[in-house]
């Protein structure tokens, strides 16, 4: 069980705040995701600007804020964006797995992925799966970061994606399929190949539990709490 963005049903999203109440509630590790600052800083943030955390007080795009001014921008109970490392050395404590989803809409692109890269590599590691919807971001982390997995996502409103196409072309070790688009037959494929599959973002108990009897291998959750007590964990 994976908090989606922490336990955001109760915390504000992608803080240290939500995360710990994700760890609270029994989730054995959390999903976030990363981008740019103005600095080249790797940050936990998942729009591209902060409008919609900050509640309109700071619409200005992420790469356009320095570090400075990003540490004082609330973004919710007077919670900061964390950094990636921050984040990374608060599981390592508690030895929390982490998904990594790098977000392929920023600016530059292979400033983030060379970012995430020199993190990775300087930091005391929990165990960490990396992630991205971009198939070319998932390529480039397979063959420059051989020694983490890596997954594709992929959601049921994309036409010819969302079935994977030669997702171990790329590379991966695991698929993350929007719940929906899992089923018995497509876990027991991935699994005959070696693969792990981990759905997003399930929220009801009653389906969560139909996901759990077909075998996937992680849930992803606003709800950790919810989400366990169905499962009887």
């Amino acid at each position: 069980m994976l908090g989606h963005r922490g336990a955001r049903h109760a915390a504000p999203e992608n803080t240290l705040c939500a995360f710990e109440l994700a760890r609270t509630e029994g989730a054995d590790g959390i999903e976030l995701d990363v981008r740019l600052d103005a600095n080249g800083a790797v940050i936990v943030l998942h729009d591209p600007t902060l409008e919609r955390v900050t509640r309109g007080t700071e619409r200005r795009h992420s790469e356009s804020l320095s570090s400075a001014e990003l540490s004082r921008c609330d973004v919710g109970d007077g919670e900061r964006v964390p950094s990636l490392v921050e984040v990374l050395s608060w599981a390592k404590r508690y030895e929390l797995r982490v998904n990594v989803e790098l977000k392929s809409d920023v600016r530059a692109r292979r400033s983030l992925l060379e970012g995430v890269k020199r993190v990775l590599e300087s930091t005391p590691l929990p165990p960490v799966i990396l992630s991205s919807f971009d198939p070319h971001f998932v390529f480039w982390l397979t063959r420059n970061v051989p020694n983490l997995p890596s997954a594709w996502l992929v959601h049921a409103r994309q036409r010819l994606l969302k079935y994977a196409p030669g997702y171990r072309f790329l590379g991966a070790s695991a698929l993350h399929p929007e719940h929906t688009l899992a089923s018995a037959e497509r876990v027991r494929r991935i699994h005959a190949r070696g693969g792990v599959l981990n759905v997003w973002t399930v929220n009801d108990p009653a389906r969560a539990t139909e996901l759990a009897k077909i075998g996937v291998d992680a849930i992803i959750s606003d709800n950790p709490a919810l989400i366990l007590q169905a499962l009887g964990g």
